[in-house]
């Protein structure tokens, strides 16, 4: 019986986490199933990179006027989570941008924003060349309701996957 609890509790453990996730199941349709905490996968992934390993980043959030520069539009569309993170020294290529839309229409125009900023690094640059790399990588992802653009330079083999797993 020992040998039981040995080998249950943590599957027990696995099934409750993938269950608190939450997610769509990859169906990309929202089906009304719970969308991930999306701060928590942004504190958890940064976290994973360890002390010192991630440029010092802004909450974009806490200034509309800043939000609006990057992201113009974003302001306007109804949201139920919004994660947006970006380094505090502009000529680093490491920036999240996460949201859960009140709706599908929503889901739409803000995959669209974050299309229009990859779009718009990609055009500016010739001012900071070195994260033209980072920028071309980059990637809007978008499971039902929610939207992320994920820019982690190096990162990205580990940022992405991450984010797909909350599905």
């Amino acid at each position: 019986m020992k040998k039981l609890a040995k080998w249950l509790a943590p599957l027990l453990v696995l099934a409750m986490l993938l269950t608190a996730c939450g997610g769509s199941g990859g169906s990309g349709d929202g089906g009304g199933a719970q969308a991930p905490d999306l701060q928590k996968y942004y504190d958890d992934y940064m976290a994973s990179l360890g002390e010192g390993n991630t440029p010092m980043m802004m909450d974009m959030t806490e200034d509309a006027g800043m939000l609006e520069s990057y992201y113009p539009g974003l302001k306007d569309v109804e949201t139920k989570q919004l994660v947006v993170r970006m380094p505090a020294i502009t000529g680093q290529a490491f920036e999240f941008a996460l949201a859960e839309a009140a709706d599908a229409a929503g889901a739409k125009t803000i995959a669209d924003i974050f299309q229009a900023r990859i779009d718009s690094q990609l055009s500016d640059s010739m001012m900071y060349p070195g994260t033209l790399d980072a920028w071309e990588a980059a990637k809007v992802i978008s499971h039902g309701n929610v939207v992320a653009l994920i820019v982690a330079g190096e990162g990205m083999e580990d940022a992405v996957p991450t984010f797909e797993a909350l599905f």
